[in-house]
């Protein structure tokens, strides 16, 4: 079975530099463009979906929806692949965070991943670790007999969760794996194991393409 899993289009706050976590932030018309290249890309090589998952924000359902061709109410949302919540530091940019001694403490998560504390009514690492790798075990494992094809739709922090729990890399590695928006990354399960593919591929080029290295989620 193949499990593509798909960091959302482009928003404003992308743009801009700002962590959405769990803001409810739109794709922007960029990150509409994005999908809808990607899209096309996907059945250009004769990739169909059998089930489509999203996290429950608003940005990876629209994403999940230009991706797959599936009306909204068949996309199944999941609160196991939702961002993590950054608390108050919701909305703020790289420059707010330095600046402001209150806020310092997210700075690990993106610098020192394995030495991060979540404060302020953000979300843990462990804890975000811990509910993607349910999702995988308990939710994807149970349709490899029946599925061919499978989209996720999640979120830059969320999405490297999901591939730690595949491709062995320590909680200090968090970030080695670039991301960009709206890029593909390819799971594979057989026999009840999962095997990363391929991470990052980029089926737009040109006015749409990625070019920041932004962490704002």
């Amino acid at each position: 079975m193949n499990i593509f899993v798909i960091r959302h289009g482009e928003t404003d706050w992308n743009k801009q530099f700002r962590l959405q976590g769990r803001t409810e932030i739109p794709l922007n018309d960029t990150g509409r463009a994005q999908a809808q290249k990607t899209a096309e890309g996907l059945k250009a090589q004769g990739i169909f979906f059998d089930a489509v998952y999203a996290s429950p924000l608003c940005r990876a359902v629209e994403t999940a929806e230009i991706l797959s061709g599936f009306p909204r109410e068949k996309i199944r949302t999941d609160e196991r692949i939702i961002e993590l919540s950054f608390g108050k530091a919701e909305g703020t940019t790289p420059a707010d965070r330095r600046n402001n001694p209150a806020l310092i403490g997210i700075n690990a998560f993106f610098q020192s991943p394995n030495e991060y504390i979540a404060e302020d009514g953000a979300e843990s690492l462990q804890h975000a670790l811990k509910r993607t790798a349910d999702f995988w075990e308990s939710e994807i494992k149970s349709l490899e007999s029946t599925h061919k094809n499978v989209l996720v739709a999640t979120h830059g922090g969320t999405l490297q969760a999901l591939l730690l729990h595949i491709d062995g890399r320590t909680l200090a590695q968090y970030w080695d794996v670039k991301i960009p928006n709206c890029t593909v990354n390819l799971v594979t399960l057989s026999g009840g194991i999962f095997r990363v593919e391929y991470t990052a591929k980029v089926f737009y080029e040109g006015e749409f393409a990625w070019t920041s290295d932004s962490f704002a989620k």
